[in-house]
C-alpha cells in the first residue's frame, strides 16, 4: 500500500471517535467539557473533509493538509484527556494517539 492510500485507512479511528461522541459525552463531562467535547467533534469532521478534499492534491499541499490533521487530533485527545474518564477517555485518547503516531510516520516519510 502506498502512502496515497493510506490516509483513507487511519481516518477511521477517528471516525468511530466521531461516533462516540455523537452518542453523548459521558455524565463527568459537563458544562465546559460538553462545549468543548462539541466543539471538537466539528474540528474532527472539518479535519477529515479536508483530508478528503486533498487527495488529489499534490504532495506539498497535502502535507500541510496532513500536520493540520495531527495538529486537530492533538487538541482532541487534550480535550479528552480533560473531559472524559474510565473507558471511554481510555479508548478515545489511545485510538487518536494511534493516529496521531501513524500521521506523522506519513509526514516524515512524504513530507519535508
Amino acid at each position: 500500500m502506498d502512502a496515497a492510500e493510506r490516509p483513507s485507512i487511519l481516518m477511521r479511528p477517528a471516525l468511530l471517535i466521531i461516533a462516540i461522541l455523537a452518542a453523548g459525552a459521558p455524565a463527568q463531562a459537563a458544562g465546559q467539557c460538553n462545549t468543548d467535547l462539541a466543539a471538537t467533534d466539528g474540528q474532527l469532521r472539518q479535519a477529515l473533509s479536508r483530508l478528503e478534499a486533498s487527495a488529489n492534491r499534490p504532495m506539498p499541499q497535502r502535507c500541510l493538509v496532513f500536520r493540520d490533521h495531527v495538529r486537530v487530533m492533538q487538541a482532541a485527545s487534550d480535550t479528552f484527556r480533560r473531559c472524559l474518564t474510565g473507558f471511554a477517555a481510555r479508548e478515545n485518547i489511545g485510538q487518536m494517539q494511534g493516529s496521531i503516531a501513524d500521521w506523522n510516520e506519513i509526514i516524515a516519510r512524504n513530507c519535508r
